[in-house]
């Protein structure tokens, strides 16, 4: 039987040190934890966590006008959450990279060779763009889903027009109470960026998906069972390849948004716009994971799998596919960017709801103060342009970091 020994951790270590240095009986060992805790958590976190203390406080003192323990009670939650990750991520990092020594049944000592995604990890981490990427679109997802808690106003609040006194008011440039302006109507800016980060992600990841369950369960088909299934589903995909996707995607939208159907109207913009770039935008995928399949469809181990009797649904999800799951991940991260381009494209175009509150639209709505308020326009363009470039750059590192090639 196989046994495993692992080394002590670094606090450990540190605490049997101090322990033999001290000359500290058992009995004081609560001191000791004491002291090595402070030592060794003093300046990563300590530090870190008075200075996100106090910028975020003096953020929302200047730019919420919330009472003073709301502020408080945000700051001390998104400080402790903060350090928090920091110290888990820390401690997964310290264990993942943990060398395991195995007792072999021979008495060997062997070193356990590392699993397929600790080498892609390992690659990965070695570009230091990609994680620069990867942080940034953590950064951005974790903005959609707590932005409530982050907005100084209410996105559709007029507040600030009856505060001009204040840096407030119609078409106000940014100003430390409102940081990205207002708009025409007296709409604080920077809580509809914030806000409109919500629906840009949730199209981009939606859509990206529903492409993906559609390109990978018709091109897995068209690759095994080949024939006239494959005939099919390449001709159908050809069809989709060949239209013009902005003009259908137009028409689309204008359909079921200003269409004669009242159920259709009543569905949500971003809804509409999932559905709509995810059956426009799954040929790709499904030519690529067709090709993936027939290649590894006569090998060694999916002819003993078909040998032993495995059926065909078994032999495309269990043998098949986890098998080219490295393209299938690249081409859902770079079709996020794609639908988030995409939706901000549609939005910019007027197919928006007034209602929503999207990147795109925002930027249509600026068009017409470009001369004297340029923020209006800039703030939600530089907004789409770091987000899709930053699930571009992770899709190629992505990439980069799967290529079975550049193993180690």
């Amino acid at each position: 039987m196989e046994k495993t020994t692992r080394k002590k951790g670094s606090f450990t270590r540190r605490l049997d040190s101090y322990m033999k240095e001290k000359r500290l009986p058992k009995s004081m060992t609560w001191a000791g934890v004491l002291a090595v805790g402070w030592k060794h958590f003093y300046f990563n976190f300590i530090i870190e966590f008075l200075v996100i203390l106090i910028g975020l406080f003096l953020i929302l003192v200047f730019t919420n006008n919330q009472a003073i323990y709301w502020n408080i009670l945000y700051t001390v939650a998104f400080s402790a959450v903060w350090i928090a990750l920091r110290i888990g991520w820390r401690y997964i990092r310290a264990t993942a990279t943990k060398q395991e020594i195995i007792i072999a049944k021979d008495g060997t000592l062997r070193e356990r060779s590392p699993s397929q995604w600790t080498l892609v990890w390992r690659r990965y981490k070695k570009n230091k763009i990609a994680v620069l990427s990867g942080a940034i679109v953590i950064l951005v997802t974790i903005i959609a889903i707590i932005y409530p808690i982050l907005m100084p106003f209410s996105p559709v609040g007029t507040t600030p027009l009856f505060d001009a006194w204040n840096g407030g008011g119609s078409l106000s440039n940014p100003n430390l109470k409102y940081p990205g302006g207002t708009d025409v109507l007296g709409r604080d800016e920077f809580s509809r960026i914030l806000a409109g980060s919500e629906v840009s992600l949730t199209v981009g990841l939606f859509s990206s998906f529903l492409s993906a369950i559609i390109g990978v369960t018709l091109g897995a088909l068209a690759g095994y069972y080949r024939g006239w299934t494959e005939e099919i589903i390449m001709r159908l995909t050809d069809m989709f390849l060949a239209l013009p996707f902005l003009v259908i995607a137009i028409l689309a939208v204008s359909f079921i948004r200003r269409g004669r159907l009242a159920f259709l109207r009543q569905i949500p913009q971003s809804v509409v716009i999932i559905f709509v770039l995810g059956v426009f935008g799954w040929a790709g995928l499904c030519r690529l994971v067709n090709a993936n399949t027939k290649q590894i469809y006569n090998l060694d181990y999916v002819n003993a799998a078909r040998v032993l009797g495995a059926s065909n649904r078994r032999i495309i999800l269990v043998h098949i596919l986890p098998n080219i799951l490295a393209p299938i991940i690249v081409i859902v991260t770079l079709g996020i960017a794609g639908g988030i381009l995409s939706e901000a494209g549609l939005t910019f175009l007027g197919l928006g709801s007034p209602t929503t509150i999207s990147w795109g639209q925002m930027v249509n709505e600026a068009q017409t103060n470009l001369k004297t308020n340029p923020e209006l326009a800039l703030l939600p363009g530089f907004a789409i342009f770091f987000v899709v470039l930053a699930f571009n750059l992770l899709g190629d590192a992505l990439r980069d970091a799967l290529d079975p090639r550049l193993r180690e």
